[in-house]
């Protein structure tokens, strides 16, 4: 019997846009936002901006700031190295799940798009490649099997890593030695070296937080 499925609703449909619009460079970092344009641009009321604004405030895409305005995430070294803790714990985490519940499927997963990517590197195509480094990622989180964890991802990390790679993509030999990386985890999942694992994750998220504190800094 299948299920019937429920119909979004207008707050979701414009959180879903605005969250791909910011994710995909359409804002700028910082950039203001005006709910007077938005749901000119969008067709929608204030209502469901407003919403939208609340639910994206909450996965750290928008800044709300009283008497200012609205405004889109703008990471400062503090608050970027915060973040990146907190995705260093819960990608350790996932890892560790996933390999005890599903390894054989996470390495297929992680080797399937580990060949996408490379493959949208050698076409030139980045914007593909930034979307398939922010799925290899969620990857960990869905072999993990823990709809907590990947929810927690989810709101608090994700979207604001994929928001990050899209507006400052990685140069040459950044974007090379990441992919090393990213071909070194699926290869130590096959493994199930679940230390070597945790040593080439940490230093993976590490490398990133140093490259967009430069950039980001700059």
């Amino acid at each position: 019997m299948t299920m019937i499925e429920r119909p979004k609703q207008i707050s979701e449909i414009v959180t879903d846009r605005l969250r791909s619009d910011i994710v995909n460079g359409t804002y700028q970092l910082g950039e203001k936002l005006s709910e007077k344009l938005l749901s000119q641009i969008y067709g929608v009321t204030k209502a469901p901006i407003r919403a939208a604004f609340r639910r994206l405030q909450t996965e750290g895409l928008i800044d709300i700031r009283a008497q200012s305005g609205t405004y889109v995430f703008k990471l400062e070294t503090q608050q970027l190295t915060s973040l990146c803790h907190l995705r260093t714990a819960l990608e350790l985490e996932a890892v560790h799940l996933a390999l005890q519940t599903a390894q054989s499927d996470c390495h297929a997963r992680l080797s399937n798009i580990c060949l996408l990517m490379t493959n949208a590197l050698k076409q030139g195509q980045q914007d593909k490649y930034q979307k398939l480094d922010t799925d290899f990622h969620l990857a960990l989180f869905q072999a993990a099997q823990s709809p907590l964890l990947l929810s927690t991802f989810e709101a608090q990390v994700s979207s604001t890593f994929a928001a990050l790679r899209h507006h400052f993509a990685k140069i040459e030999p950044q974007i090379e030695a990441s992919m090393n990386e990213h071909i070194e985890i699926c290869n130590l999942v096959k493994l199930g070296d679940l230390k070597s694992l945790n040593e080439v994750l940490r230093l993976h998220i590490e490398n990133s937080r140093v490259y967009y504190n430069a950039v980001v800094g700059g």
